[in-house]
């Protein structure tokens, strides 16, 4: 068993070079690393799914238990410590699951904006803005004229 994990480890936590030994060796060494993270991103989603999951039924189960009991609801430490665990496992799905993450775990990097789309930008806005310039002038006028006999 522990012949079967040692490598499994090693090639999970980035000391993969040992097991790696081919001519290809820096295609080999991208795909580990594209496997490695996205298999990384996996085991935040099904953990902070999991984590969000038992931090909510933690804290439904205690606000019952204060209901069963007939007592004064008052929000306890643990509550409040089921109720964070929920609120930061839901954050981390909520980052793991955009499609930013997962492109970037890929090796797609989203790029920059060119000079060319920003003119673009700049142009509609500019264009915009005159429009509306010319808009106001026109009523100003209109407002004259019609204040003249």
């Amino acid at each position: 068993m522990m012949k079967f994990l040692l490598p499994l480890l090693s090639f999970l936590l980035g000391n993969a070079k040992g097991l790696i030994k081919e001519p290809a060796e820096a295609f080999s060494q991208q795909l580990a690393m594209r496997v490695r993270s996205l298999t990384t991103l996996l085991v935040a989603v099904i953990g902070s799914l999991a984590l969000g999951c038992v931090g909510l039924s933690l804290f439904i189960a205690s606000i019952a238990s204060q209901l069963d009991k007939n007592e004064e609801f008052h929000v306890s430490g643990g509550m409040m410590v089921y109720l964070v665990l929920t609120v930061v496992a839901v954050g981390v799905l909520i980052y793991s699951l955009s499609s930013k993450t997962w492109m970037k775990s890929l090796g797609f990097e989203q790029k920059p904006a060119t000079q060319q789309n920003q003119k673009r930008a700049t142009g509609t806005l500019e264009s915009a803005v005159a429009l509306l310039v010319m808009d106001f002038i026109e009523e100003r006028k209109e407002r004259r004229d019609e204040r003249r006999p």
